[in-house]
């Protein structure tokens, strides 16, 4: 039967008796279906909602079942709706029960206290990596999942070592409206400046309001206030900028065939310092080869429009820009720098994890602002390196060489969920 044919039938239906038609039957439950109660029985749910199948249906029936359930206390959310059993038989209502039941609910304990409900939407993680040029960091995160609303999670993360932290984030994702997520965060952090040994503390908040235009690209704002304790320098750093990101990547462990790029810009504000602008791009491209090879290309760039103070300078050398030469080795109020890689897996893809080697060329530079990017001295790094990804873990080294300089290793660890 056509949409048509059955909307002309639903009207004849629907329709009030005229003259010598008989009045249609008075609405009553059919049928109870009840979805979403992972724990709760079906008999339990109607029990509370106080219906059963042959009773009697009006327009007030949805809001009495909706408020029964809800002032039962044992349900996150609660949704009734109205459907029909039959296409002829519109005295036949069929009722849907769509529930979210609350955390901490056992089959042994269907009314969990405050305590067992603040425990069940607590999730503990560990925080394990290995920086380089800062060494271990270790510790451990504590969220909580949707207590400030759906799409939403606190987290806690305390760690301590290379940086040791202590804040609170707080996250809210959107469904509908301009934004689709909004990410808070405020505490106190410190690490070693990896050059000049100095002690970098700073206390303060961050804000990032974010929105995903396509599910490929995504534009944002970003805010923070910050006080800087670098040795025996002591500031205050406001920033205001913009972001966009374009992220084909289906695999962002191991990517082929796609590219990322994000493109930023910052005001920055001191108190002891020129206030400036700063602009921050990074490109990376994957292209797959033969087999399960991938060449990966990345290009990275910061720059000071003025001066920067010595805590907020870019810094040149290991893992992230320059390898063969260690993290810090050059600094400055500019930086740009490139990556030639070549990935060649050597497990099988339908292994859990994945490994292989890796052969590449870093070059890099930093540079005052009152020079030209043509001007800079770049340095070189050329090595090779193996990686092993696992579902929770990730660990590579790389040793390289560089030109006119040592031969290093690097290592990166790291925990991720």
């Amino acid at each position: 039967m056509s949409a048509a044919a059955i909307a002309v039938l639903l009207a004849a239906l629907q329709a009030p008796a005229g003259p010598g038609q008989a009045a249609s039957a008075p609405a009553q439950i059919g049928g109870i279906e009840v979805r979403g109660n992972h724990t709760t029985p079906d008999d339990t749910v109607l029990q509370l909602a106080g219906i059963k199948p042959g009773d009697a249906f009006d327009d007030r029936t949805l809001a009495a079942i909706h408020d029964r359930l809800e002032k039962s206390g044992r349900f996150r959310s609660v949704e009734v709706l109205k459907r029909y059993q039959s296409l002829t038989d519109l005295s036949a209502v069929l009722i849907v029960i769509k529930l979210v039941e609350l955390e901490g609910i056992t089959i042994d304990n269907l009314e969990p206290g405050p305590w067992r409900r603040f425990r069940s939407q607590t999730m503990w993680l560990p925080i394990l990596r290995f920086e380089d040029g800062y060494g271990f960091t270790y510790g451990a995160r504590m969220s909580f999942v949707n207590v400030l609303g759906k799409r939403s999670r606190v987290s806690v993360p305390l760690s301590w070592g290379g940086e040791r932290r202590a804040s609170v984030e707080v996250e809210r994702g959107f469904e509908h409206g301009p934004l689709t997520r909004v990410l808070a965060t405020g505490g106190v952090w410190r690490r070693e400046h990896p050059s000049l040994d100095i002690g970098d503390r700073r206390e303060g908040a961050t804000l990032l309001a974010e929105r995903a235009v396509t599910p490929w690209f995504r534009v944002g704002g970003t805010g923070s206030l910050q006080s800087v304790h670098f040795g025996d320098t002591e500031d205050t750093l406001r920033t205001a900028g913009v972001e966009a990101t374009l992220d084909t990547r289906g695999d962002p462990a191991f990517p082929r065939n796609a590219i990322y790029a994000s493109v930023g810009w910052d005001r920055l504000w001191f108190d002891h310092a020129p206030d400036t602008n700063r602009l921050s791009t990074d490109v990376r491209g994957f292209l797959g080869l033969f087999g399960s090879t991938v060449l990966a290309v990345r290009m990275q760039q910061i720059r000071g429009a003025d001066a920067l103070p010595a805590f907020e300078q870019p810094l040149l050398g290991g893992t992230s820009s320059l390898r063969g030469f260690p993290l810090g080795y050059r600094y400055g109020d500019r930086l740009a720098a490139g990556t030639l890689e070549l990935r060649i897996p050597i497990s099988s893809p339908r292994n859990i994890g994945r490994a292989g080697i890796a052969i590449f060329a870093d070059s890099g530079a930093t540079y005052d602002a009152r020079t030209t990017l043509d001007r800079a001295k770049f340095d070189t790094g050329i090595g090779a390196g193996w990686f092993l990804q696992l579902p929770v873990l990730s660990f590579r080294i790389d040793v390289a060489h560089g030109l006119g300089g040592s031969t290093r290793a690097h290592v990166t660890l790291g925990v991720t969920f």
